[in-house]
């Protein structure tokens, strides 16, 4: 009988993951933000630097102001609520674009160092 060659899952994964993340970076214009693939460390290093890959970028705060049931004064405390909340808002997404940029310098160091150490360990071998 002849036996199946062995299934690399990780092998696997890992091209999936960086398909995923190309295509993604294509529809930003940018390139992608972390390297999912290599052997020297854990498939759960990859695996997390992927996932913050697709989710560093995910800083959307939304408006969300409830109704208030007061007839005649209701939709004023409303709109005052709504207005308030619009210039936290404001501040807030000030802060949510600088933590996304953070968040990508973060994660190019993390991949980057991930690619160094994959070379090196593959110059010592």
């Amino acid at each position: 009988m002849m036996s199946e060659p062995e299934v690399n899952v990780e092998e696997i994964m890992q091209q999936i993951r960086a398909e995923i993340l190309a295509q993604r970076a294509a529809q930003t214009g940018q390139p992608p933000v972390v390297s999912v693939s290599g052997r020297r460390f854990s498939p759960a290093f990859y695996e997390h630097l992927y996932q913050a890959g697709l989710a560093y970028d995910q800083i959307k705060p939304r408006i969300f102001v409830s109704k208030v049931p007061i007839p005649l004064i209701g939709p004023l405390i409303e709109w005052a609520r709504r207005k308030v909340h619009e210039l936290v808002l404001f501040y807030l997404n000030q802060m949510a674009a600088e933590q996304m940029k953070v968040n990508t310098h973060l994660l190019r160091a993390l991949s980057v160092l991930g690619e160094d150490l994959e070379r090196e360990q593959a110059r010592d071998e």
